[in-house]
């Protein structure tokens, strides 16, 4: 039988964002599928005006989930499900650079000018790749250094390497959501003139590589 070994690297790195990512809940509720939708397409329509106003390119502003869907409610008297209009909902998300200025500015003009719409920011890195092709680096860099130590300590000899397994896929940087919820009309005042104070930290991302050799 072959004798092998199997070592598996990884490579880690903490990565400063370059970017945030706001997201933002729309909801709409009508008697009417009709009137649903028209009410949601006009806050969307809002939020894209507000963001083109600030500089931004409304086509920035992208769709994540939008559904709609009949609403009903238990009826303890005739207990049955009974038909209570149309929710319909848009989840977006818009990617800019980690400016304070820019979201401030622009989370205060969404808390002023829209009512109960949900927003969170997250960080993240605008292009991974640099970032993936080092982390890949340093996992084959470890899995060999690994295996060294193990052969050496073992009194075994590494001979050619029998395979190597890495998964591929694109690299996402990106952090935890912030949460940042408007509710109460009445305190859209204070609230718009109050702006999130945050200073994101960099971002832990690892890539693993599973090398295989041949031993003596």
């Amino acid at each position: 039988m072959e004798r092998k070994l199997q070592i598996t690297g990884k490579g880690k790195l903490s990565v400063s964002p370059d970017i945030a990512i706001l997201s933002f809940d729309a909801e709409a509720h009508e008697w009417e599928y009709e009137k649903a939708v028209n009410a949601l397409n006009n806050k969307v329509e809002e939020l894209r005006s507000i963001i083109e106003k600030e500089g931004i390119e409304r086509k920035s502003l992208k769709t994540k989930d939008f559904r709609v869907r009949k609403e009903t409610t238990w009826s303890k008297k005739t207990e049955k499900s009974e038909f209570n209009g149309f929710s319909a909902s848009h989840s977006l998300e818009l990617e800019i650079p980690l400016d304070k200025g820019i979201i401030n500015s622009l989370l205060n003009q969404v808390a002023k000018r829209l009512d109960n719409l949900d927003f969170s920011i997250s960080f993240g890195v605008k292009d991974a790749t640099q970032h993936q092709q080092q982390l890949i680096l340093q996992a084959i860099s470890k899995a060999k250094e690994n295996a060294t130590l193990i052969a050496g300590a073992t009194g075994v000899q590494l001979k050619e390497i029998m395979d190597i397994d890495y998964s591929y896929r694109e690299l996402t940087i990106r952090s935890r959501r912030y949460d940042y919820a408007v509710y109460e009309s009445e305190m859209l005042m204070s609230t718009a003139d109050a702006a999130p104070d945050f200073e994101p930290d960099d971002i832990d991302v690892a890539e693993t590589v599973t090398i295989t050799w041949r031993i003596e």
